[in-house]
């Protein structure tokens, strides 16, 4: 049988990062936020979250009315 007294359980070894550098280099200069977020911000979103939430209240109130 093995010496496992100073192994740490499994779940503690799958928790640890492997031992190493593991640091991400820094930019030389600070980037804007579309780049940083690799994309673009559309304004009809917001309408889109706004109308499927009106509709999501009145499909509540409809099923509390019915019910």
């Amino acid at each position: 049988m093995s010496d496992t007294k100073n192994d740490p359980p499994a779940r503690e070894r799958v928790i640890e990062p492997p031992p190493g550098h593991h640091s991400a280099p820094m930019p030389d200069k600070p980037i804007d936020t579309t780049q940083a977020r690799q994309g673009v911000t559309f304004g009809h979103m917001r309408w889109v979250l706004l109308i499927s939430l009106v509709l999501v209240i009145v499909a509540f109130a409809l099923a509390a009315a019915f019910s």
